[in-house]
């Protein structure tokens, strides 16, 4: 039997593993293969490969630094926002390290210690809760199967969590969206990440980022039919806004998570867990999910030093600032959602990139627009 069986390795999952030492027998599962260095295409993950300053802080309280090999160029310094329905533009100065995001899960993955059994290539179908442990059930490449017991289940895997969805189908869940994101020849110079709002397409925004000679385009759309007309009119918004995108090169999609109430922040309960995006755990306002990762991450890795036993009461305690912290930017995400606040926002120049006799609190308002 496993002391803890963590579904998905992504940020979250192999932060948890890592941090949980030798201490505990632990599996760690992903479907992808996530070797380092890369020898196989995996699916791809459909995210802009950004770690925000919160993520930084994170990284750096782990004593982690990011490799040459998982940076992208360039860095970044500043975010130039868009309005579609005001037709207003400003630049506000926010740092980010940017990074290959797939290269980024697997150099996670390679720091996990090798007492840690890994199933990659396996892909969870069932986990069933008894007065054992809970059993959790994987499809292996193959048409294989296999079973695994464990005192404690952790679901990291993302905003289509089939623990999640397993174990606590009455549970609300955040409001799903798909983002989609496409990489593009560019010979554009600008080295900014443009956040693009325009409710006529997406009640969420969008998103460009450069990468090494090439340029993201994501948004993120409400689940319904016509999102591929979507994105394409939103490219087109981009083009029009002066970017020379050349030859599509790849798109991805993905499922992602836009909690709108406390209500469907959930950790867990019994013998389940639930980290990052899974727990609903992500910025409603910017989709940035690489920090709640890692730091619900560690935050359980805390709560089980004393063992499962009781660690999901220590998890909830330990965590309560990252669900506080996701309830406020529900409040900005409305905010900015507003087409007349938003307006009003970016009139003011409030935080943007110019003069003013009282930066603080041009500061202070310039925050509600950079995701």
């Amino acid at each position: 039997m496993y002391d803890v069986a963590i579904i998905g390795a992504g940020p979250a999952g192999a932060t948890l593993a890592r941090l949980l030492g030798a201490e505990l027998r632990v599996l760690l599962v992903d479907r992808r293969s996530l070797e380092w260095p890369p020898l196989s295409d995996d699916l791809e993950k459909c995210c802009g490969g950004l770690l925000a300053p919160a993520a930084q802080k994170e990284l750096a309280r782990q004593g982690l630094g990011v490799p040459g090999a998982v940076a992208s160029g360039p860095q970044l310094f500043a975010v130039r926002c868009e309005d579609g329905d005001s037709g207003l533009r400003r630049l506000y100065s926010r740092s980010y390290v940017n990074v290959d995001r797939d290269l980024l899960d697997r150099w996670l993955v390679s720091l996990v210690g090798p007492q840690v059994d890994r199933g990659f290539g396996w892909t969870a179908r069932s986990v069933e809760q008894g007065d054992d442990g809970a059993m959790v059930r994987f499809d292996t490449p193959g048409g294989g199967s296999v079973s695994a017991l464990a005192r404690m289940v952790v679901g990291a895997d993302g905003a289509a969590s089939i623990v999640r969805r397993g174990c606590f189908p009455h549970v609300p869940s955040a409001a799903g969206y798909v983002a989609v994101q496409g990489q593009f020849e560019s010979a554009n110079t600008d080295s900014h990440y443009g956040a693009f709002f325009d409710s006529s397409i997406t009640d969420h925004y969008g998103w460009t980022i450069p990468k090494s000679g090439t340029t993201l385009v994501g948004a993120a759309f409400p689940r319904r039919q016509g999102v591929p007309d979507l994105y394409e009119a939103f490219v087109r918004r981009v083009r029009r806004s002066g970017f020379a995108l050349g030859t599509e090169l790849g798109r991805s999609s993905s499922l992602v998570s836009r909690p709108t109430t406390p209500a469907q922040l959930f950790l867990g309960s019994d013998r389940v867990a639930l980290l990052g995006e899974a727990a609903g755990l992500i910025s409603p306002s910017s989709a940035e999910g690489i920090s709640y990762a890692l730091r619900s991450a560690a935050s359980l890795a805390e709560a089980l030093v004393s063992g499962t036993n009781g660690a999901l009461y220590r998890y909830r305690m330990l965590a309560a600032p990252l669900v506080l912290e996701v309830c406020v930017k529900m409040v900005k995400a409305r905010l900015i959602g507003s087409p007349v606040m938003r307006a009003a926002v970016l009139r003011s120049g409030a935080g943007a990139l110019i003069q003013d006799s009282t930066p603080g609190y041009r500061t202070m308002l310039g925050e509600i627009l950079t995701p």
